[in-house]
């Protein structure tokens, strides 16, 4: 049976659309009256706009939760929701700072909730679970110096440190401070890049950023000498079948471009990115690899062994 890992997961995308409901109602939050929440809170397939409008649906609602209590919870439950379909591991990526700009808790007391909330559900299920904290590209390079010193502040929280938001907005290389001091403090990188943006955004993550893995990545395949040097490096991209489908950055899952990646030697492993969001879980996207994607069992096995070798923690399955 091969291992179920999801090395992209933001926990800001997992919250459960019940688990939003439940508090809107307790709060009274507009989002209780809305004819049809689960258009707030769920992709709707085929719908044009690309990126933007599925980040929306991330976004859009996070400040009903609106206490650290809440937040806990929602830890938690990722946690038990990752269980329940049969993960051996999963890392969860997220934005204090974000978390902050919807619904002003302090940064590190959102860290606190919900580290200790994946840990009590991790203890309880057995489960191992890793955490990555999310610098905001959109608040620019300034403060993602500032985001890298309060995640440092609680250094044993973490596994490693993404950059993720609009890759047009500022350039890989203005980041390069922050990240310098995140592998300073023995932290890995992963990248969100080659997802709006082309190959070159792919190629500056590596370059002035040392990621060590790419956020999807999946637009790599427009350049044959990037995937070859992705594949000597064996840099992992982190490619979200549905996700990618979504937001445009992939035409279909038929012609996904794991394929060419995958041709090229490229380390690619599968991934549910936002579970609530795009209504996936880990499991639903390898029956996807097989059955729309058309990856063949030996291609399945050596995308499961890519997410073992490439997780930010040693992992004894």
């Amino acid at each position: 049976m091969l291992p179920l890992i999801d090395l992209h997961r933001h926990l800001e995308g997992s919250v459960r659309s019940s688990t939003f409901l439940d508090i809107a109602h307790r709060d009274g939050h507009p989002l209780a009256a809305a004819p049809d929440p689960r258009n707030a809170l769920v992709a709707t397939p085929g719908t044009p706009g690309g990126l933007l409008p599925y980040l929306a649906k991330v976004d859009d609602q996070i400040g009903v939760l609106a206490t650290l209590p809440d937040w806990h919870r929602a830890a938690q439950e990722a946690v038990d929701d990752a269980f329940n379909d049969g993960l051996d591991y999963v890392e969860f990526r997220f934005s204090p700072y974000f978390i902050q700009q919807q619904t002003g808790l302090a940064p590190e007391a959102v860290i606190d909730a919900v580290s200790s909330g994946t840990a009590a559900a991790s203890a309880r299920t057995g489960l191992p679970v890793g955490l990555i904290a999310t610098i905001l590209r959109d608040l620019g390079p300034d403060l993602a110096l500032s985001q890298i010193r309060t995640f440092l502040t609680r250094r044993d929280v973490w596994c490693g440190v993404d950059l993720a938001g609009n890759e047009a907005g500022y350039e890989a290389a203005l980041f390069t401070p922050a990240f310098q001091q995140a592998r300073d403090a023995g932290l890995h990188i992963t990248i969100h890049a080659g997802e709006a943006a082309g190959p070159e955004s792919v190629r500056a993550a590596v370059q002035a950023l040392g990621a060590e893995r790419i956020g999807h990545g999946v637009r790599a395949a427009e350049d044959p000498a990037l995937m070859d040097s992705l594949a000597a490096a064996g840099i992992t991209l982190e490619c979200a079948l549905t996700s990618n489908t979504q937001t445009g950055a992939a035409p279909n899952y038929a012609n996904h471009q794991i394929h060419q990646l995958l041709a090229a030697g490229v380390p690619v492993t599968l991934n549910t990115d936002n579970p609530r969001v795009s209504n996936t879980t880990l499991s639903h996207e390898h029956t996807l690899a097989h059955h729309a994607t058309g990856l063949t069992p030996a291609q399945l096995h050596t995308v499961a062994h890519h997410s073992v070798t490439a997780a930010f923690t040693d992992l004894q399955l």
